[in-house]
């Protein structure tokens, strides 16, 4: 950027030389050197928020890196703690806890990707018949454990 600023000032010092003064050349010439002195600003100043920018945009990616070793341990979704069933609606595989099954709270789970509920935990007393929960799966359930 300064050996922009420097060529700028140069041709300045230049035009200054020549003694154009006040010929239309010469204010043509004075008004393309103030353009390009605003212009090398302007890419300054850009320059210095693109750099604000990216030290920001690396500061969320490290947090967000951080965020995800924390959350998403290798463990998260282990096989035997894990129910994975095909959503009805898009055939994407949604997996969910297992400990939601029994939960004592009605639980409905959505697929991430189309929103279609594919289990709830129906905790309905009104059934005379027996006291266990009902398990709706409006999926196909590929795997229990």
């Amino acid at each position: 950027m300064k050996d922009l600023q420097q060529k700028i000032a140069y041709l300045q010092g230049l035009a200054k030389g020549m003694e154009l003064g006040e010929s239309k050349e010469g204010k043509i010439i004075k008004e393309i050197l103030d353009v390009l002195e605003d212009m090398t600003e302007c890419i300054e100043l850009v320059r210095d928020e693109y750099a604000d920018l990216e030290n920001y945009v690396e500061s969320l990616s490290d947090d967000l890196s951080s965020l995800e070793d924390d959350f998403y341990d290798e463990d998260f979704f282990d096989d035997d703690d894990c129910v994975e069933v095909v959503c009805p609606h898009c055939d994407e595989e949604v997996c969910f806890d297992s400990e939601i099954l029994y939960d004592d709270d009605i639980i409905e789970v959505t697929c991430p990707t189309c929103g279609g509920v594919v289990f709830v935990n129906d905790d309905d007393d009104d059934d005379d018949d027996d006291d266990d929960d009902e398990l709706l799966f409006y999926g196909d359930v590929k795997k229990e454990e």
